[in-house]
């Protein structure tokens, strides 16, 4: 699994499926907050685990990290992670109050991401269990707020990570008055690429 060579056909499948991802999570946001929410995606790449803090702005970039396990026919880990910025941009949508001047996040703010974070990862484990026919359901998520590096190595770490590969979904939630950039992250356990790969290629 070290070396992964993915066909033009596995490419475009990956990029579907995180369109159709994204198309369920906007759905979902847009009946949980009672307006029109768009999501765009940009890229969708899998990259080794270790490098999931580049693509998210750097090692020292501080960062609002949502961690969730997946249970069922797919173990794995889930990691959604917004800048500080957005991630309080994406609450105040919730709470409905004004974004607040200071860097610390409120217990307010902090309930409102895990409550968004439930919405988005099963919104995008739904759309994704449809497509490789198995069953996968996410525990309650645990928030993070630190630097990027530091989320990667609890990641590693904490969770017993087992995985070379994440795939990364990242996704532009789009709204009259607000825009924010979040990253998408399933880290499958080893065997589960090699089952969205053959699902794909059925």
């Amino acid at each position: 699994m070290a070396d992964i060579n993915f066909t033009d056909n596995q490419k475009d499948a990956l990029k579907e499926i995180g369109n159709i991802c994204a198309g369920n999570a906007a759905t979902a946001l847009s009946q949980l907050l009672d307006r029109k929410i768009s999501i765009v995606v940009p890229r969708i790449l899998i990259l080794p685990v270790e490098q999931v803090f580049q693509a998210v702005g750097g090692t020292d970039t501080l960062v609002a990290g949502l961690m969730l396990r997946v249970l069922g026919d797919m173990p794995s880990n889930i990691v959604l992670i917004f800048s500080q910025k957005d991630a309080m941009s994406l609450a105040s949508l919730l709470t409905k109050k004004q974004v607040s001047e200071s860097s610390i996040m409120t217990d307010l703010e902090r309930s409102a991401l895990k409550e968004v974070g439930v919405i988005l990862a099963n919104a995008y484990l739904g759309a994704l269990g449809s497509f490789v026919g198995l069953g996968l359901v996410s525990t309650t998520p645990e928030l993070i707020v630190d630097m990027a590096g530091a989320i990667i190595d609890y990641i590693l770490i904490e969770l017993s990570c087992k995985s070379e590969f994440a795939i990364l979904v990242e996704s532009e939630f789009h709204e009259p008055t607000t825009s924010v950039t979040g990253h998408f992250f399933l880290i499958p356990n080893p065997d589960g690429l090699e089952l969205i790969l053959r699902a794909i290629d059925r």
